[in-house]
């Protein structure tokens, strides 16, 4: 398994359906300045939520092997492992011993389900144990493949912590990630917290040479460097690193930029366009002997990978109006994923910039539309799809899943694209 661009054919991703976790949340957990504050803007209508991640599933599908989280969990929490797992999380969330032992007499989907999420047996009624893990759904930023490397995240806010530790169950013990490298710093750091943090979120990986990291909210500086060297020494020739602004709006680099195809992105332009109002500085990290050298580049993103051999057209998110980009960059108008080169998946509710891909030459369908064709025109053969040349901006609904602050990308952690 290997990933060495953003829009190479996907052919195997992780995904973790909207359940239990989101149904557990209660008002309290939506207040930033909650001590139990989960990340999320709004209470989910779950039923919603889970019909708008089920058409994505289906969409993915389409070129891809989709697996499910909690299936891997629970596949792991059958071998050996079962007892380190339990013991991992049970530290994590502070059990007492009586609560531990309880755990280990539970079947093993039981045991996955509390673990996510948060009540013995893993139901919404059950006694609670710990809290739940909503943002579990966001798998992006729980690991990053990189080339050949497994970068496995450290979260930064607290209510990210258990995921951590989940993602380390799968990649650790899981036969899918069975010869697999993961980055060294992210095992030094395991359980760690700030200042060494990452989340897939801030990974961008332009090709085999070349390595997108945003340095923002989430992602911090002293964990970039360790990361470029690991990167550097794995076969990158540098990595372009993106300063961005630490907030909640653009938590990560994908908020404001992701790929639509070799050579086109979707980004948002107050933070990445020359002059925008909140525009950003790009560094560069190279080696020199056994050195690592850092360059400040003069210039915007788009120069950067331009300067570097990747020139880009950029589609603006909410078409550049200063109102609809604003508003559809809260709601993921830039995250979209890629399926194949210049097959993307995105938010309907963004309709801007649905509009804006539509007149950058893509054909702009809901997701519904989208199946028929593919089963219609190309014989839901993925190879006659992704052979055809033709662009597809393709959207689900998204009214639900984005009041976690999170698109397509987000929600979906590609294992394997062809080259």
């Amino acid at each position: 398994m290997s990933v060495t661009s953003e829009v190479g054919p996907l052919r195997q991703v992780i995904v973790q359906p909207p359940g239990g976790a989101l149904e557990r949340m209660m008002p309290h957990h939506i207040h930033p300045t909650s001590p139990d504050y989960l990340l999320f803007d709004d209470l989910v209508h779950v039923p919603q939520a889970r019909a708008e991640h089920a058409r994505m599933r289906e969409v993915l599908g389409c070129v891809a092997d989709v697996h499910l989280l909690e299936d891997l969990l629970t596949e792991v929490l059958e071998t050996d492992a079962r007892a380190a797992v339990i013991e991992d999380v049970a530290q994590l969330s502070k059990l007492s011993d009586r609560d531990a032992v309880l755990l280990e007499g539970l079947e093993s989907a039981e045991l996955a389900q509390t673990f996510i999420v948060g009540t013995l047996g893993g139901t919404v009624e059950g006694r609670e144990l710990m809290p739940p893990v909503p943002n579990l759904i966001f798998t992006r930023d729980l690991a990053a493949r990189a080339g050949d490397l497994l970068i496995v995240g450290n979260a930064r806010k607290e209510a990210r912590r258990r995921e951590s530790a989940i993602t380390w169950a799968v990649a650790d013990h899981h036969p899918l990630f069975d010869g697999v490298n993961k980055a060294e710093i992210s095992r030094e750091v395991r359980g760690g917290s700030y200042p060494l943090t990452v989340e897939g979120g801030d990974i961008l990986i332009i090709s085999s040479s070349l390595a997108l990291i945003g340095a923002s909210e989430r992602t911090t500086w002293s964990m970039i460097v360790h990361l470029a060297d690991e990167l550097l020494d794995a076969g990158f020739s540098r990595v372009l690193v993106v300063e961005m602004p630490r907030q909640r709006s653009s938590m990560h680099l994908d908020t404001v930029f992701t790929m639509l195809s070799w050579d086109r992105c979707v980004l948002y332009g107050p933070i990445l366009q020359p002059g925008g109002a909140e525009e950003v500085n790009v560094m560069r990290l190279t080696r020199s002997g056994r050195s690592t050298l850092v360059d400040d580049l003069d210039g915007d993103l788009l120069d950067a990978l331009s300067t570097e051999g990747y020139p880009l057209s950029e589609v603006l998110c909410g078409g550049g109006h200063p109102i609809h980009a604003h508003r559809e960059q809260w709601t993921d108008g830039s995250n979209y994923v890629a399926l194949a080169p210049g097959i993307v998946l995105g938010y309907a509710r963004n309709e801007r910039t649905a509009a804006a891909m539509g007149e950058a030459g893509f054909r702009s369908v809901e997701s519904t539309e989208f199946l028929r064709i593919f089963e219609r025109d190309f014989q839901s053969d993925a190879d006659k799809l992704i052979g055809s040349g033709e662009r597809f901006a393709i959207h689900v609904v998204g009214s639900e899943l984005s009041r976690g602050r999170g698109g397509p990308r987000c929600l979906t952690m590609p294992l394997s694209r062809e080259g």
